[in-house]
């Protein structure tokens, strides 16, 4: 089975409609991660808690993109903008979060040779959608530190004490990106 074919996406104000990529021109928002892997869930839980804001755009799309891996390229290629929301180890304390440009990522990429293709994620995605040249020509990724992701569902207190906070920031962004 795809990773495509089990997403969920929402568009404000509406939630439910048909998963696949963000209509072209529009802004979106990306959430990555498995929600039975602990604090991994992140990017869905922050788009679960987007979706349901009556404050979001309507020019915005919010995507729970799961395990896309590499497939996150046909994802982000049709949009304008995108934000993208995924658990990362960064040496931070567990719910704190860094707003990273996507040069910061494939920097990163870049200086511990790539990682490997057999298990792809988002750092190879961008890479190969910058030499694709298809990825959108704004994008920014909301890097949130896990406390765990273990096997089990649910995220830890600080990490679901974030999303407050984190979805506040990304409105912020929208709300200057759609401006």
């Amino acid at each position: 089975m795809s990773a495509l074919s089990s997403l969920t996406e929402t568009r404000a104000p509406e939630l439910g409609r048909d998963a696949g990529p963000a209509p072209a021109g529009t802004t979106l928002v990306l959430g990555l991660g498995n929600e039975l892997r602990g604090d991994d869930g992140i990017g869905p839980a922050v788009i679960r808690a987007l979706g349901a804001r009556e404050d979001l755009p309507s020019d915005v799309t919010v995507l729970d993109g799961g395990l896309a891996g590499v497939e996150t390229v046909l994802l982000l290629k049709d949009a304008a903008r995108a934000i993208v929301v995924d658990a990362a180890e960064q040496g931070l304390a567990p719910g704190e979060w860094r707003r990273l440009p996507v040069a910061a990522v494939l920097e990163q990429t870049a200086s511990t040779g790539g990682g490997s293709w057999h298990a792809a994620g988002l750092a190879q995605a961008l890479a190969l959608g910058q030499a694709l040249d298809t990825l959108p020509p704004d994008i920014v990724v909301y890097a949130v530190q896990p406390l765990r992701a273990d096997f089990s569902p649910g995220l830890s207190e600080p990490v679901q004490g974030a999303i407050p906070t984190l979805c506040e920031r990304i409105l912020s962004d929208l709300l200057t990106l759609t401006a």
